[in-house]
C-alpha cells in the first residue's frame, strides 16, 4: 500500500464515523480505531482516555484534529499516523525539538516511521514546546498525543 492510499483510507474512515476498521493487503495489516468522544465534565482534570482520531498528515494538519488542553491552555499535537516515533533525524543527532524550543508552522518536529518509510511530521501551529510526551523509538498510535505546545498568541 502506498502512503497516499492510506491517507485516503483514513480520511474516508474518519468522515464515515466507522468506529473500528481492519484490513490486510499484500502482507500489510492496517487497523484503525476511532475512540468515542469523552463525556464532558464541568470540573476536574482533562480526561486522559483513548485519543480522538486525527486527520492524516500531508504536510498540513487540520488544527481541529488536535486539541487545546484546558490545563494552561496548551495545544496537544497528536500523531497523524501509526508508526515508530523518532525525535532525532538519526541516533547520534540532536533532537528536532525539545522543551523550551520555539517552533513555527511547518517546522519538522519529529519523524514517524511507518512501513519502512520515514515521514517527517511538521507542526501545524506556532508556539513553544512545553513537553515531549513520547520517548524516542516508541511506537505511537493514530491520534496519540506527542507534544504539548504553548501557542503563540501574537499570530
Amino acid at each position: 500500500m502506498e502512503i497516499e492510499e492510506i491517507r485516503e483510507l483514513l480520511e474516508l474512515i474518519r468522515s464515515s464515523g466507522i468506529e473500528e476498521f481492519e484490513m490486510e493487503k499484500a502482507g500489510v495489516r492496517l487497523r484503525v480505531r476511532n475512540a468515542a468522544p469523552a463525556p464532558q465534565t464541568p470540573a476536574g482534570p482533562p480526561q486522559s482516555g483513548a485519543p480522538a482520531a486525527a486527520a492524516a498528515h500531508s504536510g498540513t494538519s487540520e488544527i481541529e484534529a488536535n486539541e487545546v488542553s484546558e490545563e494552561e491552555d496548551l495545544y496537544v499535537f497528536k500523531a497523524p499516523i501509526v508508526g515508530t516515533f523518532y525525535i532525532t533525524p538519526k541516533p547520534d543527532a540532536e533532537p528536532f525539538v525539545q522543551p523550551g524550543d520555539r517552533i513555527t508552522k511547518n517546522k519538522v518536529v519529529c519523524i514517524i516511521e511507518a512501513m519502512k518509510i520515514f515521514n517527517q511530521i511538521e507542526s501545524d501551529v506556532t508556539g513553544e514546546i512545553v513537553e515531549v510526551l513520547v520517548a524516542n523509538g516508541q511506537p505511537v498510535e493514530f491520534g496519540e498525543p506527542l507534544f504539548r505546545i504553548r501557542l503563540n498568541t501574537r499570530d
